[in-house]
């Protein structure tokens, strides 16, 4: 029994913002469960997974596609969208948050953030991908950069400036959130006021 606790530990402490004694919490939720429960939450994760890709596009997480979109979601094949500006987020969650707020732009999922110690692109991040598509979609006239404020969020913030260059307007998030702000916990109006403030 203990092996099958620690092995769901591991398993738990995998998910973002949990520690250890959360995620021992978690193993022993699940254990205490009845036979009925945990069936249903694997066969939902299952099935969720199942039903889950990655835009082509954006990089965002989204759920079912139809062949008119060739792997494309929602978000990126709306028309109404203006496509002249672009908001990168570190992960897919945080785009669910600006969708909140009057912000009507296209997003652009970097999937990680650069960590301090690391000056250059990194493996596990969209970074390239995002180049390219700077790079090669004229429509655009603004990367709009919006990162935790954290040493990581800040240092990931400088070293994409420095790779995409002065050919497009860069602006980043207004100090409007406090630091060490997670954005997926943020607000709808400090993120509407740090997006109007944006530098």
């Amino acid at each position: 029994m203990q092996d099958h606790i620690e092995q769901l530990t591991k398993l738990f402490l995998k998910f973002p913002g949990i520690g250890a004694r959360q995620a021992k919490r978690f193993a022993y939720f699940i254990l205490s469960q009845q036979d009925s429960y945990v069936k249903s939450l694997s066969a939902s994760l299952l099935s969720a997974k199942a039903s889950a890709q990655t835009c082509v596009k954006c990089f965002r997480v989204f759920e079912g596609s139809s062949p008119q979109t060739s792997g494309v979601c929602y978000l990126c094949s709306d028309e109404k969208r203006e496509k002249d500006k672009v908001l990168v987020v570190e992960k897919t969650s945080d785009i669910d948050v600006f969708l909140k707020t009057d912000y009507n732009g296209e997003f652009f999922v970097l999937g990680s953030l650069i960590p301090i110690t690391q000056k250059s692109i990194i493996d596990g991040t969209n970074t390239k991908p995002l180049l390219e598509r700077i790079k090669n979609d004229t429509n655009l006239k603004e990367i709009i950069l919006a990162f935790p404020l954290t040493p990581n969020g800040d240092h990931t913030d400088f070293v994409l400036r420095e790779m995409i260059g002065g050919n497009i307007k860069i602006s980043s998030l207004g100090r409007g959130l406090s630091t060490g702000t997670e954005l997926e916990y943020a607000d709808p109006a400090s993120l509407e006021a740090s997006l109007k403030k944006r530098e």
